[in-house]
C-alpha cells in the first residue's frame, strides 16, 4: 500500500521542509533518529504524523501549517517545534519562509512580547493560587508540583523581557539571564529543607514576583477592554479573537485584576431576584 508519494512530500502549497537528525543535531527531543518536517500554507492538514523505517533508521514525517506555528509561539504549548524549526536544515523553502520565520523569533517583536508575557502571566497566576490553595489545605506533594509549574512560567517570563525567545532549554537560559530566578528554582528542586518550607519559601518569592510584575503581565489585557466603551461579559472576553491564547487561565487572571482593584465589575440585571450576571471594566 502506497501511502506517500513525492508529490505529497513537496507540492504548491510547501512553505518549507526541515530534517532534524538526532545524531547530528545531539537532539535529544527526538523519539525516532531522524524528523521531517513539511510547513503547509494549506489550513487543513490530513495527515499530521507519519512514521517510517528507511534501512537501519527510524523516520517521523510531521506536517504542520502556519496557524500553528504562530500558536506554538505564543501559547509555548509546543516549544520543541520552535526549537526544531530553528536548529534544524532546511532541504527546501519557498521564498525564504523558514529563514525569514527564524529571523523574526530572533528578533522577538515587542507586539509578540507583550502578548507571550500575558499569556505567560495568566498561568504564572493560575498555577500559583493552585499551589498556595492545596498547600494551605496539606496536600505538599501536589502543591510543590503546581508551585513548580508557576516558577517556569515566571523564568519564562523573565526571558521574554529580556527581549529572547524562551527555548525547551529554558532554566539553562535563566541561569545567565536572572540567576536569582534560577536560585529559586534550584532551592525548590534540590534545597535540602521540608517540602513545606520550600514550598513556603516559593510562595512568598512568588507572590513578590506577580506583584512586581502585573503592569507588565496584564498590559496586553488591559489594552484589549479599553478597545471599546462599554464593560465585558466573561463569554465575550473568552471568545475575543486576541485573547483566545489564554484559555481557561483568563479567568483567573480577571478574578486577580479585581481583587488588586485594577478590574472592576458592573452587575446587570438577569430578571430574576437577588440574581446578576457580571460585567468587567478597567477602571
Amino acid at each position: 500500500m502506497k501511502v506517500l508519494t513525492e508529490r505529497e512530500l513537496i507540492d504548491e502549497h510547501t512553505l518549507g521542509m526541515l530534517v532534524v537528525d538526532k545524531e547530528f543535531h545531539n537532539d535529544s527531543n527526538l523519539e525516532l533518529d531522524i524528523l521531517l518536517i513539511k510547513i503547509t500554507s494549506q489550513v487543513e492538514v490530513q495527515e499530521k504524523l507519519m512514521h517510517f523505517t528507511i534501512g537501519n533508521k527510524s523516520v517521523e514525517f510531521q506536517v504542520v501549517n502556519e496557524p500553528q506555528i504562530s500558536l506554538s509561539l505564543i501559547n509555548g504549548q509546543n516549544r520543541r517545534l520552535v526549537d526544531w524549526i530553528m536548529n534544524g536544515t532546511i532541504l527546501e523553502e519557498s521564498d525564504c519562509f523558514i529563514t525569514e520565520l527564524r529571523r523574526s523569533i530572533e528578533e522577538f517583536p515587542i507586539c509578540n512580547r507583550k502578548y507571550k508575557i500575558a499569556v505567560e502571566f495568566s498561568k504564572l497566576i493560575n498555577r500559583y493560587s493552585q499551589g498556595k490553595q492545596l498547600f494551605n489545605n496539606g496536600h505538599y506533594l501536589d502543591a510543590f508540583n503546581s508551585i513548580l509549574h508557576s516558577l517556569h512560567h515566571l523564568a519564562r517570563i523573565s526571558v521574554i523581557e529580556h527581549g529572547i525567545y524562551p527555548e525547551v532549554t529554558v532554566w539553562q537560559q535563566v541561569k545567565q539571564l536572572e540567576p536569582e530566578i534560577y536560585k529559586l528554582y534550584e532551592e525548590m528542586v534540590t534545597g535540602e529543607e521540608s517540602i513545606k518550607k520550600r514550598i513556603e519559601l516559593i510562595l512568598l518569592a512568588n507572590n513578590f514576583a506577580i506583584t512586581s510584575k502585573t503592569k507588565l503581565g496584564a498590559s496586553h489585557l488591559i489594552e484589549v477592554m479599553k478597545g471599546k466603551n462599554e464593560a465585558w461579559s466573561i463569554d465575550g472576553l473568552l471568545n475575543h479573537h486576541e485573547l483566545k491564547e489564554y484559555g481557561a487561565d483568563l479567568v483567573g487572571l480577571i478574578e486577580y485584576l479585581v481583587q488588586k482593584g485594577i478590574v472592576d465589575i458592573v452587575k446587570v440585571e438577569t430578571g430574576v431576584e437577588d440574581v446578576y450576571l457580571r460585567y468587567y471594566f478597567v477602571k
